[in-house]
């Protein structure tokens, strides 16, 4: 069977429609001055004059899409990328598809698909480097739906082939619309056109199986794996992991644990984290904090899931100091711990009699300028 016909399948299997909602959020720069959304359009507009910046700026770029989005500011995104289609670098496909799978950052699909069709008028080729990239931003806007009518459409319109990506975000398409027998389908099918399924794959099915709860049919995956000699990585672990603490399998748990280290595998923070947070729904402090200690001994560094997990059990149990030294741990390295959980710390120590404790701790704070909020020291008697 031809790719093409393996496009022509994905027609009725795709057509979910998942519409998105979007909340209004204040939007705040990285430091702690306020900063309206244009003025960040407007910075982005000026930065991008300078071809360095449009060559090595995609983080800000992100992040400026990331913060406009999240305060529903979708005309200053649409500003910002209709501004960079009169410098030269448009008539490159890459930089053309960074364009796309912004729009698709922010979910506005429409904008991208707009974009990609201009893409002849813009004297920029389409290859599937940019069809990808709109598969992507199809994906990310949500808009299941649609790919199944991208399929139909563009391959045979470009004369181009889908390749392994290409069909690895259909299979994302249709997990994520919940269509699991079709995606599992689909992956034996691409197979038979001469391209194997890799490990993003099978992690990408394994995700959505166990999440469903269709454990079985993750469980004989790992067998399909095996068979079609496909190589587990160490997020293929932390999958299953997940999936055995998440039912509180806590024996099972810690056994896969110690087999994913004797495969030669070592455990990052996603493991350790998935350790601990079975201990916290158990409300389990020492074995929490013992996988905590672990992941230091371990060379893993914790990260935000870490501390706002640990820190409210903490409080909860009444172990300001190790709370404390929780929030010491996160601000020498430079982690952002929620204000609730940090301030709950404080107001722990000084019910407790621990002033100069809490007065060290909201000195710290303030004196590390990734954390835009202020502790305040409660009154005691």
């Amino acid at each position: 069977m031809s790719s093409f016909s393996t496009v022509r399948r994905l027609r009725g299997i795709l057509a979910v429609n998942n519409p998105t909602a979007t909340t209004k959020t204040p939007i705040t720069s990285s430091n702690s001055t306020n900063q309206t959304p244009q003025a960040i359009v407007n910075f982005l507009k000026e930065s991008s004059q300078h071809p360095k910046f449009r060559r090595e700026g995609r983080v800000h770029y992100e992040l400026a899409v990331h913060r406009l989005a999240k305060a529903n500011y979708f005309s200053g995104i649409e500003e910002i990328i209709e501004h960079q289609k009169q410098f030269p670098d448009v008539r490159n496909e890459a930089f053309v598809s960074r364009l796309i799978l912004l729009y698709g950052k922010a979910k506005m699909y429409h904008h991208a698909r707009k974009l990609f069709d201009e893409m002849p008028q813009l004297n920029c080729p389409r290859t599937i480097l940019s069809f990808n990239a709109l598969l992507d931003s199809c994906v990310r806007s949500e808009r299941y739906d649609e790919i199944g009518g991208l399929f139909r459409e563009l391959p045979a319109k470009l004369s181009i082939e889908p390749n392994l990506l290409s069909y690895n975000l259909a299979i994302k398409a249709l997990c994520k619309a919940g269509s699991f027998d079709s995606a599992v389908l689909l992956m034996d099918e691409i197979e038979k056109n001469g391209i194997k399924p890799d490990t993003v794959t099978c992690n990408t099915l394994l995700i959505a199986l166990y999440e469903s709860q269709r454990i079985s049919e993750a469980e004989n995956l790992w067998v399909v794996m095996e068979n079609r000699n496909i190589i587990p990585d160490l997020c293929s672990y932390n999958i299953r992991l997940r999936s055995l603490a998440k039912v509180n399998e806590v024996s099972k748990a810690i056994q896969f644990f110690e087999e994913i280290v004797k495969k030669g595998f070592k455990p990052d923070r996603f493991s350790y984290n998935t350790m601990i947070k079975m201990y916290i729904h158990e409300g389990n402090l020492e074995e929490a904090k013992m996988w905590y200690q672990k992941m230091l001994q371990n060379g893993c560094l914790p990260d935000y899931a870490t501390f706002n997990m640990l820190i409210p059990l903490a409080c909860d149990t009444k172990k300001f100091e190790f709370a404390l030294c929780l929030c010491k741990k996160a601000i020498d390295s430079q982690v952002i711990v929620n204000r609730d959980n940090m301030q709950r710390v404080v107001d722990g120590l000084v019910e407790h009699s621990k002033i100069e404790n809490a007065k060290e701790l909201v000195k710290l704070a303030k004196s590390c300028k990734r954390f835009l909020y202020k502790l305040s020291l409660p009154s005691h008697n």
